[in-house]
């Protein structure tokens, strides 16, 4: 089985390194801790599975995964257990937690080659999330139903809240944390700054976003996985 491993960790690099070297099955074809770099490697050479970090400086790991969705199988390696709905959302093989253990590296080996059997598909997903998440604000922890969410657009050290009534919730979360609490097929962040709920989008001119009678800008560095979003629901 040919295996790349993406992850901006070097010492996660090597130990997944070791671990395909020791496994008989397996062949290391690259080895990235640029996930850029990584990703168009990927795309070119579609190796049989790839191991990939989430949280990443450049490209988050759930981004790069719905760029090659449906191509490449996935096992998510991360510090993270945060992100297990996501990568399951996405159809991810596995999800490993670090620190990684040879045998439970292996398990997740053997995943991936029982996965074209109809009962290698059974998997117990966590429980499905919540309409709603709880929001800190001020003196105040406001129940927000998610499906009531625009859009979100942060500055400085505060994130405001778009609502679909007009009202607006302001809060000191951060975009990112708040981002990994909500729906990953429905919500996509288009820039440091915003995140929009897919179905609220009225249209795309350019790079920007129209939502009612306000709009968002689309960073270079968010460009490409929004396309795919929307080429997804085309």
């Amino acid at each position: 089985m040919r295996v790349a491993i993406i992850d901006d960790e070097p010492l996660a690099v090597r130990l997944l390194r070791q671990y395909t070297d020791r496994h008989a099955d397996l062949e290391c074809v690259g080895a990235y801790t640029n996930p850029i770099d990584g990703l168009a490697a990927v795309q070119e050479e579609l190796p049989d599975l790839l191991l990939l970090d989430i949280q990443m400086a450049d490209l988050n790991g759930l981004h790069l995964a719905r760029l090659i969705r449906g191509r490449v199988p996935v096992i998510f390696t991360t510090a993270y257990d945060t992100h297990a709905l996501a990568g399951f959302e996405l159809d991810a093989v596995d999800y490993l937690l670090k620190p990684i253990a040879y045998d439970r590296f292996c398990q997740a080996i053997d995943k991936v080659s029982r996965r074209g059997s109809p009962a290698a598909r059974k998997i117990s997903l966590p429980a499905a999330p919540r309409p709603y998440i709880f929001i800190k604000s001020g003196n105040k922890t406001l129940r927000v139903a998610v499906d009531t969410i625009r859009y979100g657009s942060s500055a400085g050290d505060y994130l405001m809240l778009y609502l679909d009534d007009g009202d607006r919730v302001m809060t000191l979360e951060n975009l990112g944390d708040l981002l990994e609490r909500l729906p990953v097929a429905e919500f996509c962040r288009i820039h440091r700054s915003h995140f929009v709920r897919l179905d609220k989008i009225d249209y795309v001119e350019r790079r920007r976003v129209v939502v009612g009678e306000n709009w968002l800008p689309v960073s270079k560095g968010y460009l490409a996985d929004f396309t795919a979003r929307i080429n997804d629901n085309s």
